[in-house]
Formats: structure tokens, sequence, C-alpha cells
């Protein structure tokens, strides 16, 4: 792929750019003879300092460049290249690796602490399990820890395992010999040998059949299988990842998850937080999504209300980070201002069976789940009926029975 150059003037006009920069964006975005304003265009971090380094990595379109910067007399020219078109002539240089985790927001402390975790799991040669709710970003997780990995410049493949036959399982991982199936005319390399020296995720582990299961563990002890219709067996060097979004510990109890394929598996393991246990990452996370719609459409990002942020902190997202960004992109698809507000947003209210509330109430009397359940009522309805007074109306109570169950359970402003 050619690379992207922009250039501009001592005064910061755009002069010039090529075919490459007008393929990567919008040509709302790039106009001759207008201030370039590259920290914005490139969504660089203030932090960074362009004046006094030459390139760095930078995210566009939820992908990886490095971005250089050459100052001549004249101009300043730009240039952008896909990480992954650069690694594949200069695989000796871990260009990616120490950027890999960059992509997630790190405000709170529980993402901060995960993090560090997965930095140091990902140096490690054991099979790595990854658990989440449903959007918190499992698949995202396991591609950094490969690219962070010593296996980072290698091939990395992802499975998803849910609700897939055994035979088309088998045949995506392990591949077949010519002649195994009606119709499989030549042989088919599955999954772990094209991943040879590199990472293979398994995404819903959890729903992958007790057969397989078994043929799993035997591979992941010793590396050697045979494809199917083959007797000859093969070895390679693959990196195991797996994901669940449930407990498997309680599957084994249930009998439903082979109980020592759950040890060989839960060696490193890595649990990552719903939105709602890291809310410091809604301003961040919010940020990146806007920048990231303006981006793909071409457009300038509007600014963000103030108001905004604490309105999304106050919702309960059981459809985690991914919830947020199609919230988000929902807003900015109808949006007609430069500014994005809370009336431009729309959150839904959770059903019964999605409230928090459900999943935590282990140990608690009567007394205690009916305050917990009431609480999460009133955190729900007050983002829509943000008063005591239009809340108390919506739910025939008094001003003042609400005005009081707002104060005791810390909702409102």
């Amino acid at each position: 792929m050619q690379a992207a150059i922009i250039e501009i003037d001592l005064n910061q006009q755009l002069v010039a750019y090529n075919n490459a920069a007008k393929a990567l964006f919008s040509s709302d975005w790039l106009k001759l003879n207008h201030h370039f304003d590259y920290y914005n265009f490139f969504n660089l971090d203030n932090n960074v300092n362009l004046e006094k380094q030459d390139d760095t990595i930078i995210v566009l379109n939820a992908q990886y460049f490095l971005l250089q910067k050459v100052i001549e007399s004249s101009k300043t020219i730009f240039i952008l290249q896909p990480i992954e078109y650069l690694k594949k002539r200069l695989s000796k240089i871990n260009v990616v690796g120490s950027h890999a985790f960059d992509i997630f927001a790190t405000q709170s402390q529980a993402m901060q602490k995960l993090i560090a975790q997965a930095k140091a799991f990902s140096m490690q040669r054991e099979p790595l399990l990854i658990s989440g709710e449903t959007g918190t970003g499992k698949d995202l997780l396991a591609n950094a820890c490969h690219q962070y990995s010593p296996r980072g410049d290698q091939t990395f493949l992802g499975l998803n395992c849910a609700a897939m036959p055994d035979d088309v399982v088998e045949s995506e991982l392990y591949g077949h010999a010519a002649g195994a199936y009606l119709g499989a005319v030549e042989s088919k390399k599955g999954f772990f040998e094209q991943a040879n020296g590199g990472s293979v995720l398994l995404d819903g582990i959890d729903e992958m059949s007790f057969q397989m299961q078994t043929k799993l563990l035997r591979f992941i002890n010793d590396g050697y299988f045979r494809r199917v219709g083959d007797d000859n067996e093969v070895y390679v060097d693959v990196r195991i990842i797996c994901a669940t979004k449930v407990d498997l510990a309680l599957l084994v109890e249930q009998g439903k998850f082979r109980k020592d394929l759950y040890y060989r598996l839960n060696v490193l393991s890595l649990n990552l937080p719903s939105l709602q246990e890291r809310k410091d990452d809604i301003a961040p996370l919010t940020t990146m999504f806007v920048n990231e719609f303006a981006s793909k459409q071409g457009i300038t990002p509007p600014t963000i209300d103030n108001a905004v942020v604490d309105y999304l902190s106050h919702y309960s997202w059981p459809g985690n980070v991914r919830q947020l960004k199609n919230v988000l992109y929902s807003a900015l698809a109808q949006l007609t201002a430069n500014v994005l507000t809370v009336k431009d947003i729309v959150l839904p209210i959770p059903t019964v069976s999605q409230l928090s509330w459900i999943e935590n109430i282990e140990n608690k009397t009567l007394d205690e789940m009916t305050k917990q359940f009431e609480k999460e009522i009133l955190l729900q309805l007050y983002d829509k009926y943000p008063s005591s007074r239009k809340l108390a109306k919506r739910l025939g109570v008094s001003h003042t029975a609400i005005a009081n169950k707002l104060r005791d359970y810390g909702i409102g402003r």
C-alpha cells in the first residue's frame, strides 16, 4: 500500500496530498489552502510533542498507523503508513508491540490493573483465558495480548465456537485431508497450522462440545494433532487464547465443561470489568467513539457538551462498551449541530432481566434486595425524568417521598 502523504506550508496551510491520503480521509477534511490542525486531524494526544519527535503511533478507523513528520525549509510533510503493511516488511522490529494496549481507555483503576496483568501474561507461553460480559471487548484484549507478545509479528486467528457443529469446528481448527468429506477434493490447513508460531483465539469456548474439548486438551498438552481423515500427526507451536462470557467454574460444577480442560486453561486468566465497574472510563471512551465516528465519516468531530458524560455515567450499560459505542453512533448519525448534547442521546430503559441487581443478591436480605431494586429503577428513570417532581409524577408518588429516596441513594446532581 502506498503511503499517505500530506504537505503543509510554513503558515500551516494545506498545500498538497496524494491519492492514498485522499482514500484515507474525506475530501471535507482535506481542504487545500486552509489551516491544517494536525493534532485534531490525526487524533493526537496533547502529551505527544511532534516538535521534539518525528514519528509516533496513532489509531485511525480502529487501525494502527505510523505517523512521521518531516520538516523541510519551506514545508512540513506528514507520512502515514499502516502498521500491518510495515510489519510484513520490518518483522524484526516490533513496532506495534509497545502500543498494543493503547486502544483501551484506562482512566479507571480496574482497567489499569487489568492492562498491567495483561502485559505480564502476554509474555508467557501458557494458554490465556479471558472472561467478561458481552460487549466488554474480549476479542480486542486477545488481539492486544497477541500483539504485545513475542509472537506479535506472527499470525493471529480467531474462531467463534458458539453454536457451531463439531465437524465444522474440527475442520476449521485442525484442517482436513483430501477426500475427508464429500466434495473435499483438496487438503486444507486448519487454524492451528495457519497460525503456527502465532496465536489462536477460541471465542465462546464454553459452547464447545465435550468431544471437541477432549481433542483440544490433547492438543494443548503436546502440540500434536491429526487433520480430519489423515493418519499423520502434525506439530505446531501455537498459543491458545480462550474467551468466555460465562463462569466456567460453574459449568464445571454443573458437569457442562471438562474439569481437566478448565484447570489447563485457567492458568493465566483475565477478567474484563463491565462498564458499570469502570465508569471513570466513560469520558475517554465517549471522546474516542465521537472522534472515530467523525473520522469514518470524514467530518469534524462535534464538541461534547459537559453534561453528556454525567448523563451517560448514570446509565447501567447492560451491553457494556459495545452498547455505549452503538448509542453514540446512533446519536451522531442523526446529529445536525456541531455540539453533542444530552437531548441527542437516547438511552434504552433496561428490561428486568438486564438489571444489574439480579446478579448481586447473594447473602442479602429481602429488605436489602428491595432497596437495591428500587435504587436501580430510580437510576434508570432519572435519566429520562431528571427532577424529583417529574419522577414523582411518573411513578405516581409524592414529590417529598421521591426527593428523600433520591437523597438517600445519592442520585442526581
